[in-house]
């Protein structure tokens, strides 16, 4: 019985060893760094995932200052056809659009469809957030729609960069 014991217990301990060296998961390539070296990508946290929710619900209920909490001081937005803003700028821009909307009956909508978050280096903070949405403008004669991807960066759960992406729905 003592044997039995004995060899439980150096199983149990082997699966401990064996459990603690198993390599973090990295997968990818990207040379961002000013030095050009390669990182891998590793997963990010909800954290990061987190503050993108908390912004798309502050914006959809029309906190813009809450919204803007969320940026850090020199933060930038850079839109799909380059323009780069400040992100109080971005939020000025949004608020006068959603109230020109509404004050118009315009359905105009971005809808969070997914998110997810890596991460270059785990030990120094940062993650990029790929969050994707659908826009859907519809003023009664006209309908549009739009695939949007909008990359986060944060750190210490500030948005310090946003830049998007997008693609024209065809409507039918």
């Amino acid at each position: 019985m003592k044997h039995i014991k004995s060899i439980f217990y150096i199983f149990f301990a082997a699966i401990l060893i064996v459990s603690c060296n198993t390599p973090e998961r990295s997968v990818g390539m990207t040379n961002w760094t000013d030095d050009g070296t390669e990182f891998k990508f590793h997963l990010g946290t909800e954290q990061s995932i987190d503050i993108v929710k908390k912004w798309d619900k502050l914006q959809n209920n029309g906190d813009w200052e809450g919204a803007l909490e969320l940026f850090v001081d020199t933060a930038t937005v850079t839109y799909q056809n380059g323009q780069k803003v400040a992100a109080s700028e971005m939020t000025e821009m949004a608020r006068k659009r959603d109230s020109n909307y509404k004050a118009n009956n315009i359905d105009y909508s971005w809808t969070l469809q997914g998110a997810f978050s890596v991460d270059l280096d785990p030990t120094r903070g940062g993650e990029h957030v790929h969050a994707d949405y659908v826009m859907n403008y519809d003023d009664g004669e006209n309908k549009a729609g739009v695939n949007t991807v909008l990359r986060f960066y944060i750190i210490d759960g500030k948005i310090v960069t946003v830049n998007q992406f997008n693609q024209s729905i065809i409507m039918e």
